[in-house]
């Protein structure tokens, strides 16, 4: 009888204890897909807080999110002056640090465009997956220009007409600046999205964070 007694209470504590192996298995499925979600949840939910909503302290970002992303398409025609000519689709495959500017290219220009310089070169072995654009908008001569662009010849510059500058302007329209005065650098992704900007008396070194980080997780371009 006592051995009856013993062998149903081992075989209970034997089921007692797959039970319980068994929920703690299902309780680390749980918290791993909750670990998975985590990052997407919270990523949802900054977007529908929208740009003035919620952030957490000490957001990452140097740059002003544009949101949504609005996908750019170079107009058809326009020249390239320099060695890097402006075919179509030149705004895929690379992060492209982008200026529009005029043929007067002041201070806040040459500012600009001296840090879209460094915050590529300041990427090492990633360089070569970031390109720089210079649009020069309502102008039909170059001319004024002449030191600025041997400054950097390995920038990408257009021309663009008052026609193609009309086209672009709804695009880089952002609280009611216009793109000729705005004197920002915009940040282009590898599908051809703007996705972030930078006034003009942005840190450089805020710049170069946000272009290593994206580099790093970014599985394109």
């Amino acid at each position: 009888m006592n051995h009856l007694k013993y062998t149903h209470t081992s075989r209970a504590g034997s089921r007692a204890n797959r039970q319980r192996g068994f929920l703690s298995s299902r309780q680390s499925l749980v918290l791993l897909g909750l670990l998975f979600l985590s990052p997407m949840l919270i990523a949802w939910i900054m977007h529908l807080s929208g740009q003035q909503g919620w952030r957490p302290e000490g957001t990452t970002n140097q740059g002003v999110l544009v949101q949504p992303p609005r996908p750019l398409v170079l107009p058809a025609g326009m020249p390239g002056v320099t060695e890097r000519e402006l075919q179509e689709g030149f705004l895929q495959g690379k992060w492209t640090l982008l200026y529009i500017g005029t043929t007067d290219c002041g201070e806040a220009c040459r500012t600009n465009l001296y840090h879209m310089r460094q915050v590529r070169l300041a990427q090492g072995e990633n360089i070569q997956r970031v390109q720089r654009l210079f649009l020069v908008a309502d102008t039909t001569t170059l001319t004024p220009m002449g030191d600025i662009l041997n400054d950097y010849p390995e920038m990408a510059t257009g021309v663009l007409s008052p026609a193609q500058s009309t086209e672009l302007e709804p695009l880089f329209m952002i609280d009611a600046v216009p793109m000729h005065s705005a004197e920002r650098v915009y940040l282009v992704d590898p599908l051809g999205n703007l996705m972030m900007y930078y006034p003009v008396d942005a840190d450089p070194r805020g710049m170069i964070k946000d272009l290593k980080r994206l580099l790093k997780y970014s599985r394109i371009g």
